[in-house]
C-alpha cells in the first residue's frame, strides 16, 4: 500500500506545481503595459502659427521674432480618481531658434548652437487610465537650478540656457524670447529665471486623455506667445533680465496664468 501512495502523493505534488506555474504564466500575460503620449506644445500668436522672421503685431507693436525658448519640467498627469502619475526626469527643453552664436558663453571656443525646432515630448510608461489634468512647470526647480552638476533629462548647459551673471553662480535660463521690435525693428531679449519666478502650470483637460496599451495618444496645448509678452514694452525696454525682476516676474507670471491652454487630445 506505501508503494502505491507514494507516486500518487508524488503525481499529485507534480500536478499542484504545474497548475500553480500555469496561473502564475496566465496573470503575467494578462498584465498591461504602460502607455506612452506625446505632448504637444504648440507655439502661436494670438490665432496665427508662430514661426521666425516673419512680422507679428502685439499690442500694436510689430514684433519679428529670432528665438523662443523655454524650459518644461516635472511633468505630472492627474486621472480621474486623482491619481498622480509623475513622469521621471522630465526635462525637456522646447524651442524654435535659428543658428546661435554661443562663442564665450560656454568656453572659449568658436560654438554654434544649431537651428531648431521642436514643440513635441514623448512621455513614456504612463500607467493605464483616464487623464483629465496636466501639470507642469516653465523653468527648472530650485534643486537642479542652484547645482548644475545634477542633470537628469535634458538638463545640460550646452545649449546656452544658462547665466553666470544672474547669481553667485551659473544658473539656468528659465525662458528666452528674442528678436526685432518696433517701427525701428530694436533689438531685444526678454529672459526669465531665478528660483522664485519657478512657476507651475496646470491645464485641464476637457477631453480626457486615455492611458491603454498600444494607444499612442497626442495631448495639443496651445503656447500663446503674445500673452507670454503681455504687459512688456520692448521697444523701451529691451534687454529684460535679473536687472528687471519686476518685469520678469511678469512675464513668468505670464506663463504660469495665461500663455497656456488646451486643445485636443488625438
Amino acid at each position: 500500500m506505501k508503494a502505491i501512495l507514494l507516486p500518487v502523493i508524488f503525481l499529485t505534488g507534480i500536478c499542484a506545481c504545474f497548475i500553480s506555474c500555469t496561473k502564475e504564466e496566465i496573470v503575467e500575460q494578462v498584465v498591461v503595459a504602460p502607455s506612452e503620449a506625446t505632448l504637444v506644445l504648440d507655439a502661436r500668436v494670438g490665432n496665427e502659427d508662430f514661426s521666425l522672421n516673419r512680422d507679428f503685431t502685439i499690442g500694436g507693436i510689430t514684433y519679428n521674432f529670432e528665438k523662443l525658448r523655454y524650459w518644461i519640467s516635472n511633468i505630472v498627469l492627474v486621472n480621474e480618481n486623482g491619481t498622480e502619475y509623475a513622469v521621471p526626469d522630465s526635462y525637456f527643453l522646447m524651442e524654435e531658434v535659428g543658428n546661435l552664436d554661443l562663442t564665450g558663453t560656454i568656453s572659449d571656443r568658436n560654438i554654434v548652437y544649431p537651428a531648431n525646432k521642436r514643440e513635441e515630448v514623448v512621455l513614456a510608461k504612463i500607467p493605464e487610465g483616464n487623464y483629465n489634468t496636466l501639470r507642469f512647470s516653465v523653468g527648472v526647480d530650485q534643486k537642479h537650478n542652484d547645482n548644475l552638476s545634477l542633470q537628469p533629462g535634458e538638463l545640460s548647459i550646452s545649449n546656452g540656457m544658462s547665466n553666470i551673471s544672474w547669481m553667485w553662480h551659473t544658473s539656468y535660463i528659465f525662458s528666452s524670447i528674442g528678436g526685432k521690435a518696433g517701427a525701428n525693428a530694436k533689438k531685444f531679449v526678454a529672459e526669465t529665471g531665478l528660483n522664485d519666478n519657478y512657476k507651475t502650470v496646470t491645464v485641464a483637460l476637457s477631453s480626457p486623455l486615455k492611458a491603454e496599451a498600444g494607444a499612442s495618444p497626442r495631448v495639443i496645448v496651445n503656447l500663446d506667445v503674445a500673452k507670454v509678452l503681455e504687459g512688456i514694452d520692448p521697444v523701451t525696454n529691451p534687454t529684460i533680465g535679473a536687472g528687471q525682476p519686476e518685469a520678469m516676474k511678469t512675464i513668468a507670471d505670464n506663463f504660469s496664468q495665461k500663455a497656456f491652454g488646451f486643445a485636443s487630445v488625438q
